[in-house]
């Protein structure tokens, strides 16, 4: 995971320890709320005493909008948690792909008149709902968002990604049109993350529990998803679940990130292990309801298997890749679905003029459906792949950031007569 190396005092605000959350937001509709802080403050000395959390409230303009402050006891050697709501902020401006207002918290912790420590917090406002018949709404209407697969990496640099290159990335989406990115299949960087807040993108947030085709050969490549042998079992789940609370702990006040993501795929595993995979899955899914209850969890590729070890309905939203998008048993299946991966055109730059659309384009699928949410296209960016040269090379735009022809192509803003006579 993403951590840095930083100096703090003995008692100090603890590593993400700060979630701000607008409880108020929803009910009345956007024209205001009040501001939730929960900040952890831990304590390494082996003497306690009072300490007082400060909390600013920050408009765009670095206005002070609301404040509040408590007093309480942190004990040695322990960690102590304040939980603080402002009164309501009137007139609020809401966070949007296509207008990212954003505001800031401020947690300032004293030992009397003295400052111990102090963290600024990103924050915007805005609300989500999902429904399983009418899609996907943002701040009380409707929205069908269109996006992409992300990878991380870049040619040359692997994953040592420079923030700027996170933040080319995001707009290189944003521009052609895209309004949410899926960070396939990983928790991405924090600069990730704020690059999404910053340019309005929404942000589907992804563990890294996945499969991938082929044989379960243990130990290769494509072995199976979950482990096959009884003693590796508590190391993964431990690993997969710590990995879940981590990346929420560290992305939760993104007002770009809409949804946590539990999975990509898992179903590519050994067929004795699908009992495992799904009730692995069902604790992820608890515990991201545990950590963050504004968010929904999500099932992403969860296309296989049918039947009685069907997956997509284990969290609270659903994410079919592929063919999954058409089908029969994935048509309105009940609960908030995704489309999270069409198209896998394969293609060297420049590439066709061609949309892409892959299973989309069997039952002009590409133009959504009422009860869908939205769908994201395989993939943004030519990426590193053990599966050699051509699965390496699907995305709109190549490992070098140099864009192939289907990114000129726009396909978000070109008009669906237009489309549908490239198609």
């Amino acid at each position: 995971m993403y951590k840095r190396q930083v100096k703090k005092p003995s008692v100090h605000i603890d590593w993400y320890g700060t979630f701000v959350t607008t409880p108020t937001l929803a009910a009345h509709k956007g024209r205001s709320s009040s501001v939730r802080v929960q900040t952890d403050v831990r304590n390494m000395a082996d003497e306690g005493g009072p300490y007082e959390l400060r909390v600013q409230v920050l408009d765009e303009n670095r206005r002070v909008v609301a404040e509040r402050k408590a007093l309480r006891r942190v004990e040695a050697q322990s960690l102590a948690h304040f939980d603080l709501t402002t009164d309501e902020i009137e007139g609020v401006a809401l966070w949007h792909p296509s207008h990212p207002h954003l505001y800031s918290v401020v947690c300032s912790l004293y030992k009397g008149r003295k400052l111990v420590d102090s963290e600024e917090v990103t924050f915007g406002f805005r609300w989500f709902e999902w429904t399983a018949d009418k899609g996907f709404f943002l701040n009380g209407k409707h929205f069908f968002f269109r996006g992409a697969n992300v990878h991380q990496d870049h040619a040359g640099w692997g994953d040592a990604v420079t923030e700027e290159a996170m933040r080319r990335d995001v707009r290189m989406m944003k521009e052609v049109g895209f309004d949410m990115i899926r960070g396939s299949h990983y928790p991405h960087a924090p600069a990730f993350s704020d690059a999404c807040d910053r340019e309005g993108m929404l942000f589907w947030s992804e563990v890294s529990f996945w499969g991938t085709a082929g044989p379960k050969v243990d130990g290769g490549w494509t072995a199976s998803a979950y482990p096959v042998k009884e003693q590796d079992i508590e190391g993964f789940e431990r690993n997969v679940l710590r990995q879940l609370e981590e990346m929420i702990r560290i992305h939760r006040n993104h007002p770009s990130v809409f949804v946590w993501s539990m999975c990509n795929e898992p179903f590519f595993t050994d067929g004795k292990t699908i009992p495992g995979v799904k009730s692995l899955l069902k604790k992820m899914v608890d515990t991201a309801h545990r950590l963050d209850p504004t968010r929904k969890a999500a099932v992403g590729g969860a296309q296989r298997p049918l039947g009685k070890d069907r997956i997509d309905g284990i969290g609270d939203v659903a994410g079919y890749n592929g063919d999954g998008a058409n089908i029969a048993d994935f048509q309105q299946p009940g609960i908030p679905s995704v489309v999270t991966e069409y198209g896998s055109t394969t293609a060297g730059r420049p590439g066709k003029y061609m949309a892409g659309w892959g299973d989309l384009g069997r039952d002009e699928g590409w133009k959504g459906r009422e009860w869908r949410s939205g769908q994201a296209i395989w993939c943004g960016f030519d990426h590193g792949s053990i599966f050699g040269e051509n699965m390496a090379r699907m995305g709109i735009v190549d490992y070098f950031r140099l864009p192939k022809r289907a990114w000129y192509l726009s396909l978000i803003h070109i008009s669906e007569p237009t489309r549908l006579a490239l198609i």
